[in-house]
């Protein structure tokens, strides 16, 4: 039989056991054993060996001393049942707990929990928050953490990394019913790790492991390995030694060179967020990792996250009054790249109260193939300002509107959106939506929003305006008594309406997963695809063309089935397969390659489907000229790029050639209003302005989807076919269609009147 000592080592340091698993009984006198977890003791400390008194493994007795049980290497308990990103000895497993309704408690995550929904990027907040041990007379802890749970909840981040934790505000966060329906906690809310070190780890995405390591007295690293955008990644929290102890520097030194080694053994993509007491370079230099403020912003940004210049509160704190960017987000990844990096708290409220001595850092992490491919076509520095102002624009509408949850969708959910793409959001609301409200609230929170104008005209009103340079399309949906944190997933409950713009969130997703095992080819593929389709006018639904999502759900599946081959060739895979598709049969969720009519698709003549319910054809708006014209595109595309060398790039400028419009229409008519609010109106008219041109004997008229600018009207060209109706008919036509929109026309014109429009499509007439 070998002794307790050797037991201990043998769980601590054999790789094949998980100690977090092991509970050790040790001797106290005149009472029954204590029981202690394995992790917590100490050898050499004040328990001598030869008060252990027995070892238990996930509730089995595999060592006892008094009855001579020896039998660790006999079972299966205590083993590690899965291999470990975290690896042991260096981190001592936690367990994940999320809450429980039904027990009302936190309870362990069950190691067999469901796959999740993949995600297109992971979003990561860090914060210091300010404990109160100290100055607790000047910091004004009680009106402050309102404040912080009100913007942890708007930040809508994946994963919250918090500092200075204490277990009151650790009871707050877990009583919040935002933290209890949508978050998992990295480990038991009844130890002791919180209050030992401050540190704090809550996600939305699944938690696949959990550990922590101890630094030194009152200093750790926690960490948890969470489904990411691309696989598994592991994302960290510390908070290292300040200059407030005598030996700071020295201890932050002992710190970094004990994670160096620590995070060098970990597999994969590591990010290590916290406040690292130190505003130079030195943490991402001794750890190996990229900061991605840095990789966002450029390496001479230097933007405080701690300014004793501007926030009281670290006036306080501050020893020298230095301003200085101490809190981090450090990457260290092949797959994973910044996409953006934004300050949160930076703002104090009217009365000057800031949420707490130091700013937070939100940053997005996106797949390298989605940095790559919004890089190819206006440069890495002008797309990572895109994006970050994208993120930014998300975060501010979450802040406006904290009761509800604002979701990214579309194409840039996707991580695939060309430059310039629109923002579509999709905003949950609890009980009935006020839309004049919402205006005037957004109105408030976002005084740079300009146009800012509602949307009363669709199936689910809205807004739109524009942000910081980018057009942003806001979706409302009332949830009644629903929680808008569960609408997306019982959407159905909602009526079809409603439904129908949740499933947008759900849609980007199963797009997303459709792509599996090659999420990174689509992102290039839809991409290329996008591109061409907008330079050859088959991408806009009100004028007749295949949504983005339509592209989208082609190049999902050929990335499925052919994305390991090279960008060209499987460029080239996507056109022949759609250029030589019998449209008669639907593509997408539900088609189960056939030709009936469920989903409302009988009679369509093209039809790609919603990957998610409600499953509906996203392309009943394409004629059977448009179809025509769609396929005559891909056997154009296909034909190019048949001749193109594979070891070559793909050929831009000959696939992404405007058309010629000019020999493919002689007559042409303007569909025209004054600039202004009715634009819009115009636009949702375009359709059934085609329905009626086609009636009158011009069934392959076509509307180039760009709007146009001509002798002070706005307006869209529309090219009348073979056949074209004369002025007269056209006049009618006009008046009908566009009844109630003031001063609308439809007209014919000369094609030298849309030559200064700039669209290049216009530019060879």
């Amino acid at each position: 039989m070998r002794t307790s000592e050797e037991i201990y080592h043998r769980v601590r340091w054999d790789t094949r056991f998980d100690p977090a698993r092991f509970v050790m009984g040790v001797a106290q006198r005149r009472t029954v054993p204590k029981r202690v977890p394995l992790p917590r003791f100490t050898p050499g400390g004040d328990i001598p060996w030869h008060r252990v008194l027995f070892f238990e493994a996930d509730g089995e007795l595999v060592w006892d001393r008094s009855s001579g049980v020896d039998r660790i290497d006999a079972t299966e308990a205590g083993r590690v049942r899965a291999p470990r990103r975290l690896p042991s000895p260096y981190f001592i497993s936690r367990t994940p707990h999320a809450y429980s309704a039904p027990d009302v408690a936190w309870k362990p995550v069950p190691e067999d929990a469901p796959a999740p929904e993949p995600i297109a990027s992971l979003t990561l907040l860090t914060w210091n928050t300010l404990w109160d041990r100290y100055d607790s007379d000047r910091i004004d802890t009680a009106r402050r953490r309102p404040l912080l749970l009100d913007a942890l909840r708007a930040a809508d981040a994946d994963v919250i990394a918090l500092q200075e934790t204490e277990p009151a505000l650790l009871a707050l966060l877990l009583a919040a019913p935002w933290v209890r329906e949508g978050y998992m906690l990295w480990a038991d809310p009844a130890g002791r790790d919180v209050a030992d070190y401050g540190l704090l780890l809550l996600s939305r995405v699944p938690v696949r492991e959990a550990g922590l390591h101890a630094l030194g007295p009152h200093k750790a690293v926690a960490a948890v390995v969470v489904d990411g955008p691309d696989g598994p990644a592991t994302v960290a929290v510390t908070h290292l030694s300040s200059d407030h102890a005598a030996d700071g520097a020295l201890r932050r030194d002992a710190e970094l060179a004990d994670m160096a080694t620590g995070l060098a053994a970990v597999e994969g993509d590591v990010t290590l967020l916290g406040d690292f007491n130190d505003g130079g370079d030195t943490p991402q230099d001794r750890l190996g990792m990229a900061d991605a403020w840095s990789r966002v912003h450029g390496a001479d940004d230097r933007t405080p996250t701690f300014d004793p210049s501007v926030n009281p509160l670290a006036a306080v704190s501050s020893l020298t009054g230095r301003v200085s960017r101490l809190d981090r987000v450090l990457v260290r990844s092949e797959r994973l790249r910044p996409a953006s990096a934004v300050l949160l708290g930076d703002v104090p409220t009217s009365d000057g109260l800031y949420v707490s001595d130091h700013f937070g850092v939100r940053v997005e992490l996106a797949a390298d193939a989605v940095s790559a491919a919004l890089a190819a076509e206006d440069g890495t520095e002008a797309c990572a300002a895109e994006e970050a102002g994208a993120a930014d624009a998300v975060r501010r509408l979450a802040a406006a509107l904290p009761e509800g949850r604002v979701h990214l969708v579309g194409s840039r959910r996707m991580g695939c959106a060309l430059p310039g793409a629109d923002l579509d959001l999709v905003a949950a609301l609890p009980g009935a939506v006020d839309l004049p409200g919402v205006r005037e609230r957004l109105a408030a929170a976002l005084p740079d929003a300009e146009e800012l104008r509602e949307v009363t005209g669709a199936r689910v009103p809205g807004l739109r305006f524009a942000l910081g340079g980018l057009r942003v399309d806001l979706v409302t949906v009332a949830t009644g008594g629903l929680a808008p944190a569960e609408a997306v997933a019982r959407r159905a409950e909602l009526g079809e309406a409603a439904a129908t713009a949740l499933s947008a969130v759900s849609d980007a997703d199963a797009v997303l997963a459709a792509a599996d095992p090659h999420r990174a080819a689509f992102v290039g593929l839809a991409r290329e695809v996008k591109a061409w389709a907008r330079a050859r006018g088959l991408d806009s639904a009100p004028c007749g063309g295949l949504p983005g999502l339509a592209w989208s759900v082609l190049a999902a599946r050929t990335a499925h089935e052919s994305g390991d081959l090279p960008p060209l060739p499987l460029l080239r895979h996507f056109f022949a397969t759609w250029a030589t598709w019998d449209w008669d049969r639907a593509v997408g969720s539900g088609a189960a390659g056939g030709t009936g009519g469920s989903n409302g698709t009988a009679g369509l003549p093209l039809t790609v489907l919603t990957p998610t319910a409600p499953v509906r054809p996203c392309t009943s708006q394409v004629s059977p000229a448009g179809r025509d014209l769609v396929a005559e595109e891909l056997f154009r595309a296909w034909e190019i790029l048949e001749s193109a060398d594979d070891s070559a790039p793909v050929p831009h400028a000959l696939l992404c050639a405007p058309p010629p419009l000019h020999a493919q229409h002689t007559a042409w008519a303007l569909a025209s209003v004054r600039p202004g609010p009715d634009e819009g109106r115009l636009r949702g008219r375009l359709l059934a302005l085609a329905a009626a041109l086609a009636g009158a004997g011009a069934p392959d008229s076509r509307i180039w989807p760009r709007p146009l600018t001509a002798e002070g009207l706005a307006g869209y060209a529309i090219g009348l076919g073979a056949t074209p109706p004369d002025g007269h008919r056209l006049a009618e036509i006009g008046a009908e269609i566009l009844r109630g929109i003031p001063d609308a026309t439809l007209a014919r014109v000369e094609l030298s009147a849309l030559r200064p429009t700039g669209d290049p499509a216009f530019a060879l007439f």
